[in-house]
């Protein structure tokens, strides 16, 4: 069996006055200014008219298509037809051959049933990859530092209905002309609507390289964020398969990196690494985070990883894909490799030797898509892996209906005018695209996400008022006036910045006051800060300044090559396919600090941007102030802006411990984090080693709350939510946003456990001086379970809630050891031990 792959490639011609500049729905812009879903229909209809699939007539609106088109009754394009009958056709009339060049990122027509080609590859994690005309967002650190549910659904909606307006008007729908290039080569990425979003992954360890794309280092935390996110970018509810009114969805969310993903080269290459994993380190930690996002927020594909898990890739790692995906969780959408990972069963694991081989254990364990940039070794070797008997037929069609029913729950399928999403005069990038209102969202979700490290003697926030004669502000960092380092690693963001431009600190600074009384002066040559030529100037900018703000931390790389960043890890890059090192901060930056220091007695505010956690060494003490503005995305400088001068009140709260120097790190290749002989443990969860400089969940405000009338309601039975009441009372003088946060501990349990562990939390907004609110949290029987481990196997999940005391501790921050920080306690006795899956 030969595979020959047809692509739609649309030659667009000069449009004639009056024509289309895109079609609508499915539709693809033929060089005659026709609308065809595939090759053979262009021609068919007159310029501006669009070509019913399966016969010849010509239509000069979608509004009648329902009506107007024959012989869809009965065939894969009956929207009356359930999604089984409708799939059960598909699978009735395309041949197996056909099947398997589907399997694909950039899957070709079928000319026969009137499948258009459609690029699947969509890298929009933080805004749409493919154009410049979108909205870039935090990156996923800065949202996972809101601790906010209901900001990660607003971005997730907002990035959803990005990629659907962007996808609605590409001339050529199957996205094969949207091209990118920031990982080296020219790439068909970002104008789909099938998005490999978001990455929801953990921090097990800060120097891992793309500690900024995710939520943080907590399984709960993670969880909820990515649910809102997911269910944002979807349109749906939580357990819901379609959106919101029952329309098709408005686009499609993945759950990466399935699974134990949290290495890139350190201590080894990622395509080769082999996580070692217990059954405790799969489902008190790994799994949590994926369930949720299979089992509630609904999404409708996986991204199996690069790694393997005890000795198997996880691409071909049957026990993950059709055991607990499928078989445990109900999964029904597809599994997509991540990009070549499944090539890699034979290029770098060495699993198999043959790419028939990989398709034979690939496709055997759950494996659906090969994804990659347009060589497709796999799925091209396929046929013969089926003509041999090694793979079934029906292993294949089970492949190509999860496809399939993507494709159909997106509305790809029906008629366009009954599809909301496909309403291109409501869903354009005129209308959608890096709006005012959404350009106002991504500073709401900079802003939310600021964490107040440190704010010795009140020290913000800043006056304006302050700041009138020149050079009164001294502004210093080589980032002050960089957008790029505001997107963070630009494989996820459109190499060339959006079209409207960035908010570079400077430029918010400059907004907020004016430009001639801010003296900016980079200190560093560069953000790696190897060479300080301007250091002495920048203390003599601070010596004469009002106050002094110094940007800290870390960098991306290059924008073009791969990998982005590269050396040995200790100058302060992150990127995919690159860990650091070392946490300290890089290069002279401590040094810069010291001497802008050394120079003035006026206020001194550190503003670090990074990803992963930074050992701020003597800058800790050095900084009056410490601002956090993680990878803020497009509008990054007027949110601190909005922070710095009291504009708004900081309330964001680190997803990450700041560890005190990497000397308190295990090595990279420890997947236990519990501590042991050779470890101090890693994450709040476990960590016994030097103290934190700060903790988890750690943030300042420029108020202040008190936490009262703390209640516990609800049975002691094992398998019962438990409620947990409590008051919170602004007793400042300035309105703001309060991060409620809920601990437990299980200090009777009978194997190891978290020493405490995030059980609940709820960002209060806007509450004005005075005013209290009343807040009722849910902890449910998952946030205080234990794993048994498992004879049999490792993933089977045995999980239990057991008898005895429930620790709960409630305020702003986790409790201190000394019970000084306002953080309030009860207990509870749950009364039997019972396995989670009996509740």
């Amino acid at each position: 069996m030969t595979l020959k792959r047809t692509l739609l490639v649309v030659a667009l011609a000069a449009p004639a006055t009056g024509a289309l500049d895109y079609c609508g729905g499915e539709y693809s812009l033929c060089d005659d200014g026709s609308c065809a879903l595939t090759n053979s229909s262009c021609g068919v209809c007159a310029a501006g008219e669009y070509a019913c699939p399966l016969t010849t007539t010509c239509l000069s609106s979608l509004d009648d298509y329902a009506t107007n088109c024959d012989g869809l009754t009965g065939t894969h394009l009956d929207w009356t037809m359930s999604e089984d009958d409708r799939l059960a056709y598909l699978n009735s009339v395309v041949d197996v051959s056909d099947m398997i060049l589907q399997l694909v990122n950039d899957a070709p027509q079928i000319d026969s049933i009137a499948l258009p080609a459609y690029n699947w590859l969509n890298d929009n994690e933080h805004g749409v990859k493919g154009t410049a005309n979108a909205t870039v967002y935090p990156m996923g650190v800065g949202m996972g530092a809101s601790f906010s549910k209901d900001l990660a659904y607003e971005v997730g909606q907002a990035i959803g209905i990005e990629s659907r307006s962007t996808h609605n008007a590409q001339a050529d729908k199957s996205g094969n002309s949207c091209g990118s290039t920031s990982t080296g080569e020219i790439v068909a990425n970002g104008c789909g609507i099938t998005l490999y979003a978001p990455n929801i992954n953990l921090v097990r360890d800060p120097r891992w390289g793309r500690a900024e794309e995710v939520y943080g280092e907590d399984p709960h935390l993670t969880a909820e964020l990515a649910v809102g996110m997911i269910t944002g970018m979807q349109g749906n509810e939580e357990g819901e398969i379609t959106a919101k009114d029952g329309q098709p969805l408005m686009s499609g969310a993945s759950c990466k990196h399935f699974a134990v993903y949290q290495n890139e080269d350190q201590p080894e290459a990622r395509t080769t690494l082999d996580a070692n994993v217990t059954a405790r380190d799969l489902w008190e930690t790994y799994m949590p985070v994926m369930k949720a996002c299979v089992t509630r927020a609904k999404a409708t594909h996986v991204m199996c990883s690069y790694n393997a898990v005890n000795g198997k890739p996880t691409c071909a790692h049957p026990e993950l894909l059709n055991g607990i995906l499928r078989d445990a969780w109900g999964f029904d959408g597809f599994v997509v490799s991540d990009y070549d990972a499944w090539v890699n069963l034979v290029t770098t694991h060495h699993y198999v030797d043959t790419y028939g081989e990989a398709a034979t254990v690939g496709l055997n364990a759950g494996m659906d898509q090969e994804g990659g940039f347009g060589t497709y070794s796999v799925i091209d070797a396929m046929p013969e892996a089926l003509a041999v008997g090694n793979i079934t037929e029906q292993a294949i069609t089970n492949a190509f209906t999860r496809l399939m029913r993507i494709r159909l729950r997106l509305g790809m399928f029906d008629p366009p005018a009954q599809v909301d999403a496909m309403d291109n005069t409501k869903f354009n990038p005129d209308l959608q695209c890096e709006t005012e209102e959404k350009l106002e969202l991504a500073r709401k979700a900079a802003r939310e996400g600021v964490v107040l490290l440190k704010n010795e003697d009140s020290t913000l926030p800043l006056s304006k008022t302050d700041f009138t004669s020149t050079s009164s502000l001294a502004l210093v960092g080589p980032q002050s006036d960089d957008w790029r380092v505001l997107l963070g690693a630009v494989n996820y963001a459109f190499e060339d910045g959006p079209s409207k431009g960035c908010k570079t600190v400077l430029d918010g600074l400059t907004d907020a006051l004016s430009s001639d009384v801010i003296n900016q002066v980079d200190g560093c040559d560069t953000v790696a800060c190897d060479e300080a030529s301007t250091m002495t100037e920048a203390a003599a900018a601070a010596a004469d300044a009002d106050a002094t703000v110094v940007i800290l931390g870390n960098w991306w790389g290059t924008t073009t090559g791969w990998p982005l960043c590269s050396g040995d890890g200790t100058d302060g890059c992150e990127s995919e396919s690159h860990d650091r090192t070392v946490i300290e901060l890089p290069g002279q930056q401590v040094e810069l600090v010291q001497a802008l220091r050394d120079a003035t007695t006026n206020p001194l505010v550190c503003v670090l941007i990074h990803g992963g956690a930074v050992a701020l060494g003597d800058a800790n003490d050095a900084c009056d102030a410490i601002v956090d503005l993680w990878v803020p995305g497009q509008m990054g400088g007027t949110a601190l802006a909005d922070i710095l001068f009291g504009d708004a009140s900081p309330a964001g709260r680190s997803p990450i411990t700041f560890y005190g120097a990497t000397t308190d790190l295990p090595a990279m290749a420890e997947f236990d984090e519990y501590p042991h002989e050779s470890s101090n443990g890693t994450t709040y969860r476990y960590y016994e080693g030097a103290a934190p400089t700060y903790k988890f969940g750690h943030g300042l405000s420029y108020t202040t709350f008190a936490y009262s009338d703390l209640a516990l309601s609800g049975t002691k039975a094992p398998c019962d939510d438990l409620t947990v009441t409590v008051t919170v009372t602004n007793t400042g003088d300035m309105a703001s946003d309060e991060v409620v946060q809920v601990y437990v501990k299980t200090p009777d349990s009978t194997v190891p456990s978290p020493q405490i562990r995030l059980a609940a939390f709820d960002r209060l907004t806007n509450i004005a001086p005075g005013e209290s609110r009343t807040v009722e949290l849910t902890l449910t029987p998952e946030s205080h379970a234990v794993v048994y481990p498992n004879a049999d196997s490792v993933y089977v999940e045995q999980t239990a809630v057991e008898s005895g005391a429930l620790e709960v501790y409630v305020g702003g921050a986790q409790p201190d050891d000394d019970g000084t920080n306002g953080v309030l306690s009860a207990s509870v006795s749950i009364s039997d031990t019972t396995m989670l899956k009996a509740c």
